[in-house]
């Protein structure tokens, strides 16, 4: 079978066709979610009464990031030095920031992993268990109890 050169030429926008579509619908999405709105969504099932609000010079000590960066962030992290419930939302300004903020979070989950490890085993396997969720413009880590279940509320919420 020969194929004629408009032929081949329909081929290739059917192909470009379809990879823009695959691309708009699992890519980068931005969210025209408000942060309180989103903010709300993943608290609501947490237990908040084991964490504190941090402050930005929290945010830069625990995860090296700069608030002012950022359309919105905001930390609940563990009362007392032996809890590992923790929550970060963060709404980036720019996408490009993505893998920054990514980095920011996995080295302080490794952080609390390495600081249980060997002695608090209910904390250290709430830590494994632990999410960090990067969608568009929105990223977060939850350490804590039901953390699969506000992981589902983050995503519905966008």
């Amino acid at each position: 079978m020969r194929l004629t050169g408009l032929e081949i030429v329909k081929w290739i926008l059917v192909v470009l066709i379809v990879v823009f579509l695959v691309h708009s619908f699992t890519g980068n999405r931005i969210s025209k979610a408000d942060f309180d709105t989103v903010w709300d969504a993943v608290t609501a099932d947490a237990d908040m009464s084991k964490m504190q609000e941090g402050s930005n010079q929290m945010i830069r000590r625990l995860y090296g990031l700069d608030p002012a960066r950022f359309d919105g962030i905001r930390l609940y992290y563990p009362k007392t030095n032996m809890g590992a419930e923790e929550i970060l939302l963060v709404r980036l300004k720019d996408t490009g920031d993505q893998e920054m903020v990514r980095s920011a979070m996995e080295s302080r989950k490794k952080t609390q992993m390495n600081n249980f490890n060997g002695y608090g085993t209910y904390q250290y396997a709430m830590l494994e268990k632990s999410i960090i969720s990067i969608r568009g413009n929105y990223a977060l880590f939850v350490s804590a109890d039901k953390a699969g279940e506000i992981g589902q509320e983050f995503e519905n919420a966008l």
